[in-house]
């Protein structure tokens, strides 16, 4: 009995990770780009529905430190600080790129991050982002969501069906929550990718009409779920 009861958790473990229900996406695709110190948190999250926040691992420390670069980490503002600022996180999304992530240490950035989880009453509005496609299946595996950073072919000196392919067979592999890249991928992913959640980042822009223009137009693509901007607000796109 005790053996079948067994078997019986693990499939439905199993059944459960391959077919997760598909995120409850906000009303509004426009989200706040790198929101790395406390006075953005508190400032942005009155105003987004969701928020991009830079962090680094530190294995000697065992801690997860807010920053876009290594040296950022300097300032010593752990992730759980920066949380504090939020205003009513259990509310808001949250897109974590995770600078340092790789298999070594994915299981200890799951815990701590789904430690703040539960701090806050959250439950399902976390995506962590990586190109480790190993250390994303740890995160996936542990409960988080996961965003595949696509790459650039231009970046890897690759002809674009390689990309391509290449791609595909990362995103058959994980079954990420979302993929991601800079806008100027719109066009190589909304075409090749039309049936994954996309995330985008706009950035670095300033707000005037021309790049307003662009913004609308990311967002009007029913494949695009997510834009970063360094706006000081959301806009308008419908």
């Amino acid at each position: 009995m005790k053996r079948t009861l067994a078997i019986l958790v693990i499939l439905l473990s199993l059944l459960t990770s391959c077919n997760r229900l598909d995120f409850n996406y906000p009303q509004s695709k426009i989200w706040a780009h790198r929101v790395n110190d406390t006075a953005a948190a508190r400032e942005k999250s009155m105003k987004f529905a969701g928020l991009e926040v830079d962090v680094f691992y530190s294995a000697y420390q065992d801690k997860i430190f807010v920053g876009h670069n290594m040296e950022d980490t300097a300032n010593g503002l752990q992730i759980e600080k920066w949380f504090k600022h939020v205003e009513n996180p259990s509310h808001k999304c949250f897109w974590i790129d995770m600078k340092n992530l790789d298999r070594h240490n994915a299981k200890k950035i799951s815990e701590k991050l789904l430690d703040i989880m539960d701090s806050y009453n959250m439950i399902d509005n976390m995506f962590v982002e990586s190109t480790d496609l190993d250390a994303l299946k740890t995160i996936k595996k542990l409960g988080l969501r996961t965003i595949l950073w696509t790459d650039n072919p231009v970046w890897n000196n690759i002809d674009t069906a390689t990309w391509i392919e290449h791609t595909r067979t990362k995103i058959n592999e994980l079954r990420p929550d979302a993929i991601s890249n800079e806008a100027e991928m719109y066009e190589l992913l909304t075409v090749n990718f039309p049936e994954q959640n996309i995330h985008l980042w706009q950035t670095p822009t300033i707000l005037n009409e021309e790049n307003i223009e662009i913004t609308r137009k990311l967002c009007r693509n029913t494949s695009v779920k997510v834009v970063l901007v360094d706006y000081n607000e959301p806009i308008d796109y419908k």
